[in-house]
């Protein structure tokens, strides 16, 4: 299956969470202040594990407004419902713009502009590599130009215009902070699995593909079209099936986890 380049800037974007525990939150915390409305993009695969209750209660104690909006949506057959207002979309198949942006647009109409700016700002968040960069460029246009440097922003933070009455601002993904500093594995699996991590800077990646074993092996079975028992399993027939092999015919099982995991993160692999 060819990659795309959406598909190759989605993987590199993933290696962007070094700066976490510095000035990435404190953008991020910016951005939730000086909004009148927030769209949280959620990975509509994992919507409940990618909410960040941190911010979402940050959120509701400055009496924001708040759409969730679940991308890849092309990915799952699921369709979480608990949230409201919800709208799904996918920036694959550009599907959920449209309804997305005439959301936005109401929503805005409600909202007195910031004085300070004259426009209504809508500030946009979420996890590392849930696609906010790629639904801001369906949303405005390719062509569209940031707007300029206004004060009372810190440098870093990324403002486009939507209309001449909405200005959206563009915040890092960041992972929750009381999650960032866990070292547990599976805590670390977890955010693999969801595309906080990359698949190319753990430690254990046989860890993190028995994650997605756990909850996904039909669709695993489906795209590699193979059965398999277990993740140990389906390293072994991968690894042989490639020709992941080291001296005396073993499978290399380090490269065959991490060639799952590449697969699922650039979502070749519908759950």
């Amino acid at each position: 299956m060819s990659i795309t380049k959406r598909q190759i800037r989605s993987a590199k974007k993933l290696k962007n969470t070094t700066k976490q525990k510095g000035k990435y939150p404190i953008l991020l915390k910016q951005v939730i202040e000086v909004s009148d409305i927030i769209l949280e993009i959620l990975d509509a695969r994992f919507v409940k594990e990618m909410q960040n209750k941190e911010i979402e209660k940050l959120i509701a104690d400055r009496g924001k407004k708040i759409i969730y909006v679940l991308n890849k949506s092309d990915l799952t057959r699921k369709r979480d419902k608990r949230l409201n207002p919800r709208i799904f979309v996918s920036c694959i198949k550009n599907t959920g713009i449209t309804e997305l942006r005439n959301k936005i647009k109401e929503e805005a109409s409600k909202s007195k502009k910031t004085g300070r700016f004259n426009r209504v700002q809508v500030g946009v968040i979420g996890y590392p590599n849930t696609g906010k960069s790629s639904l801001i460029n369906l949303l405005i246009g390719r062509t569209s130009a940031k707007t300029g440097s206004d004060a009372g922003f810190t440098k870093g933070i990324q403002k486009l215009k939507l209309t001449e009455d909405i200005q959206l601002l563009d915040s890092p993904g960041v992972i929750p902070s009381d999650e960032y500093s866990m070292t547990s594995e599976e805590k670390i699996a977890q955010h693999v699995k969801v595309g906080g991590r990359s698949y190319s800077q753990i430690k254990n990646p046989e860890i993190a593909l028995n994650e997605i074993v756990k909850s996904n092996k039909e669709d695993l079975e489906k795209f590699y079209k193979i059965k398999f028992n277990d993740a140990e399993d389906l390293i072994e027939k991968i690894g042989r099936k490639k020709g992941f092999l080291k001296k005396g015919n073993e499978v290399n099982s380090d490269k065959a986890a991490r060639t799952v995991l590449k697969d699922w993160q650039l979502g070749n692999i519908e759950a």
